[in-house]
């Protein structure tokens, strides 16, 4: 039997989340000055890169999935470990006719680099297996 780490880690060592209405673009500023402030307030220094990776994972649940329609929101959860962040971006689904997917971009193409960038940025990321939605986990 193989163990991996992800089988034994730890809990965090502080958690926090926070729901922003999805229909509002600022919510995405919101956002970051949220996971800054939480982090300190935690006393840790944010990762150069959390704010970066906030904001391309709340802004892809605002324009891409239901979060973004009236009346919707993003839930944001925050989880600090010894040796990395944690954030997870639920979402209220795929709008009605879309499938979500990674849609390769080109070099002319002025969107869609988002997630290569929160790829190179972090430990590892994908999708939450409760709900919709991504986590990105960032090294402290």
């Amino acid at each position: 039997m193989v163990i991996t780490l992800r089988a034994v880690q730890k809990k965090p060592l502080h958690q926090g989340r926070h729901t922003f209405p999805g229909e509002d673009l600022s919510s995405v500023a919101r956002a970051r000055s949220w996971v800054v402030e939480t982090s300190r307030r935690w006393d840790i220094e944010p990762p150069e890169a959390l704010t970066l990776v906030v904001s391309e994972l709340v802004t892809n649940a605002v324009v891409h999935t239901r979060s973004g329609l009236p009346g919707e929101n993003v839930t944001l959860r925050l989880y600090a470990h010894e040796d990395r962040i944690r954030v997870a971006v639920k979402d209220a689904g795929p709008k009605p006719g879309r499938v979500p997917r990674l849609r390769a971009s080109n070099t002319s193409s002025t969107h869609g680099r988002g997630l290569l960038l929160v790829e190179a940025l972090c430990l590892e990321w994908g999708t939450l297996t409760v709900g919709t939605g991504v986590y990105a986990e960032i090294a402290r």
